[in-house]
């Protein structure tokens, strides 16, 4: 039985890592004393996928695992006895049964909408926000990207699909950032960020929040 969950990632469990993110899991999972199914070969282990990473640091109340097990169990069941032994942070949301489902979780994904907050070092004005933020949907947005090949130049602006700013106020900024999430790749939010960061001209401390992740449940069936 292969079950799909939803999860969140909260403030006290930010700084987790994807890796560690995992292994947590799989202790929850044997802790609950579920009926894990496990891959064959020299070392085997929980047949447990993630649809996606989340950077180190950011929060979010939309992340997706599948995971397989031996027996048959009500989703329900699978959600209240991993919850009894998570830790503070994390939560598992809903579970369903994905049925005869077999594919990756990860060609699912469409985009991500985020929840970006911004501590400016210095005040800016919602006018050179809204300048800065139409700039940028306006024009390539060229930035250094980390590859296998080394850094390399990339114009990250087919994969933003909108940023809205929402407030003002104080040095500080809150925007609705939505970008491409798929199977070959998605809008680093990071990247964005530091552009912004150039056109004002000012560094800012960024609190970022996953709200959803769009999902191709057409798929499924």
């Amino acid at each position: 039985m292969r079950i799909i969950a939803t999860f969140c990632k909260l403030e006290p469990v930010k700084f987790v890592s994807h890796l560690d993110m995992q292994r947590l899991f799989q202790r929850a999972f044997r802790r609950a004393g579920l009926p894990l199914a496990y891959s064959q070969g020299f070392n085997p282990h929980p047949l447990l996928a993630f649809a996606t990473a989340l950077s180190v640091g950011y929060t979010s109340d939309s992340e997706y695992f599948d995971v397989t097990l031996s027996e048959p169990m009500p989703p329900e069941e699978f959600t209240e006895r991993v919850n009894a032994v998570l830790p503070d942070g994390v939560r598992i949301i809903d579970a369903v049964d994905a049925g005869e489902f077999k594919a990756s979780l990860t060609p699912l994904m469409r985009s991500a909408e985020y929840d970006v907050r911004f501590a400016f070092e210095k005040p800016v004005g919602r006018e050179e926000l809204e300048a800065a933020v139409k700039a940028l949907m306006s024009g390539s947005i060229i930035v250094d990207k980390k590859t296998k090949g080394g850094i390399k130049p990339v114009d990250i602006r087919p994969m933003l699909i909108d940023m809205r700013l929402l407030s003002c106020a104080d040095g500080r900024a809150e925007f609705t950032v939505i970008g491409k999430l798929t199977a070959e790749g998605g809008l680093p939010p990071e990247l964005l960020f530091r552009a912004l960061y150039e056109k004002l001209g000012v560094n800012a401390v960024s609190f970022v929040h996953r709200k959803s992740i769009e999902m191709d449940w057409s798929m499924l069936k």
